[in-house]
C-alpha cells in the first residue's frame, strides 16, 4: 500500500507523537509506510513527513 494516497477526515495536531504529522480535514497524503499498529507514515503535498492515526484517513482508490 505505500505510494497509496489518502484524504484526511479530521485535523491532527501530531503534537503528542514526536514524529506526528500535523495536517487539517481535507488535505491529501502519500503513503509511505502502513505498518501494523494503527500509525501510518505519509507525505504531504508540501513535503513534510510523519506519522499519524490510519483511522483518521480515508484511502483514495
Amino acid at each position: 500500500m505505500s505510494g497509496a494516497r489518502c484524504r484526511t477526515l479530521y485535523p491532527f495536531s501530531g503534537e503528542r507523537h514526536g514524529q506526528g504529522l500535523r495536517f487539517a480535514a481535507g488535505e491529501l497524503i502519500r503513503l509511505l509506510q502502513v505498518p501494523d499498529g494503527g500509525w501510518w507514515e505519509g507525505e504531504k503535498e508540501d513535503g513534510l513527513r510523519g506519522w499519524f492515526p490510519a483511522s483518521y484517513v480515508q484511502l483514495l482508490e
